[in-house]
């Protein structure tokens, strides 16, 4: 039985590297960057390390006048998104960034890129995007870029589950609702219709929470931290997410349900008033395609910030080891106070090794206050660590 169950864990580890390698997972950043920025104090002297991801929170994070962010990603697919976006402003069209990225589509995306975007581009992401250009092109099966990716493949089945249960209208009235009163009504209308049996089963597949970035680790963390397991944690933090905080400028959860954003709800880096600012700064970004360890060890210096997302779920059982290795060159790589932000699908630090503990000084009451207003609902914990 043992070797059965050690079989399982190395097919589902080859899955989700065999997924998540070169195929764009996230197609819009899955952390809430107004807790980000509340928590890290940024200022004009701030260099950042951080995880990629789909760009979104690097270009927020610009917005504090920040020196430097260094964006790490092994997946080349999660840098060239981000490298279309630093391209998007440097043409100087807003309109163009918000057909692109706000409503999620543009016909004739394919000869804009080759005439004004591809040239912009590293080597690197322009053989991304030659390949990849039309997922802005809407077609009936996939209306919207938001629905490509690993991530928007499981939100359009999502998306496609709605309209056929002709649940557009409560969910818009929904979404615009201008009070936690309204929205629970709304909600409490819709949540049966939610969790029906398909739901259920789609849940509970390994292969989707892989689409969705979610290794099996986290699965397990989960699994053991709820008696209901991984689909009574979704069902709270939905729950939780639209009865208890204001949905109006909830752009997360508003683009996987329709596909796109709307003008005064969506992620910073698209508004129109911090378009010529970002203009001027995409500059301070760099994105380097290699793990973090091998960054931090191929570009040693005294950095301000380290943004880790939930990564480090991924190796605290897998590769216990290689977590360690990254927290040596992180406190070393590390200036007198430097913030470290990450979130977790577990509730506790338990799982960090134990020589951290007399360099970094953890700040569990501001996190867990801010943790209570986090948009997204889908970490069980957030964690800030100031290094001594």
């Amino acid at each position: 039985m043992e070797k059965l169950s050690n079989i399982v864990k190395h097919l589902q580890h080859h899955l989700f590297n065999s997924v998540v390698s070169n195929n764009l997972v996230y197609n819009t950043c899955w952390e809430d960057p107004r807790i980000d920025r509340e928590l890290l104090d940024l200022d004009s002297d701030s260099k950042i390390v951080m995880l990629t991801s789909a760009g979104c929170n690097a270009l927020d994070y610009l917005l504090d006048d920040v020196q430097q962010i260094h964006c790490v990603d092994a997946n080349p697919a999660q840098n060239a998104l981000l490298d279309l976006k630093k391209a998007l402003f440097q043409n100087q069209s807003y309109q163009l960034l918000w057909d692109f990225f706000g409503r999620g589509q543009k016909q004739g995306a394919e000869l804009i890129y080759q005439r004004q975007l591809r040239n912009r581009l590293s080597t690197a992401a322009q053989s991304y995007w030659d390949n990849y250009i039309s997922s802005f092109i809407p077609t009936s099966s996939r209306p919207s870029f938001y629905f490509s990716g690993t991530s928007g493949k499981v939100a359009l089945m999502v998306y496609k589950r709605i309209h056929r249960k002709g649940l557009q209208e409560p969910i818009q009235k929904l979404l615009n609702a201008e009070s936690l009163q309204e929205q629970t009504y709304y909600f409490e209308a819709i949540e049966p219709q939610l969790w029906n049996a398909f739901s259920k089963w789609l849940i509970k597949q390994h292969a989707t929470m892989t689409m969705l970035g979610v290794p099996s680790t986290q699965q397990k963390m989960i699994e053991e931290e709820y008696n209901g397991g991984l689909l009574h944690f979704i069902r709270q933090s939905l729950r939780y997410v639209f009865t208890q905080l204001p949905i109006r400028d909830n752009y997360f959860w508003r683009v996987y349900m329709t596909g796109s954003y709307t003008r005064d709800c969506c992620p910073n880096y698209l508004l129109e008033r911090h378009f010529e600012w970002l203009h001027r700064s995409v500059h301070k970004i760099e994105t380097h395609t290699s793990t973090l360890l091998t960054f931090l060890k191929r570009n040693p210096g005294q950095y301000s910030h380290f943004v880790l997302l939930d990564h480090q779920d991924w190796m605290a059982d897998a590769r216990p080891e290689l977590l360690a290795e990254e927290w040596k060159l992180i406190l070393k790589n590390a200036a007198p106070g430097a913030r470290i932000l990450f979130r977790s699908a577990g509730p506790s630090l338990t799982f960090l090794p134990d020589f951290i503990d007399p360099y970094v000084e953890f700040q569990p009451e501001r996190t867990e206050q801010a943790h209570q207003k986090d948009r997204v609902g889908t970490y069980e914990s957030t964690h800030l660590g100031i290094v001594q």
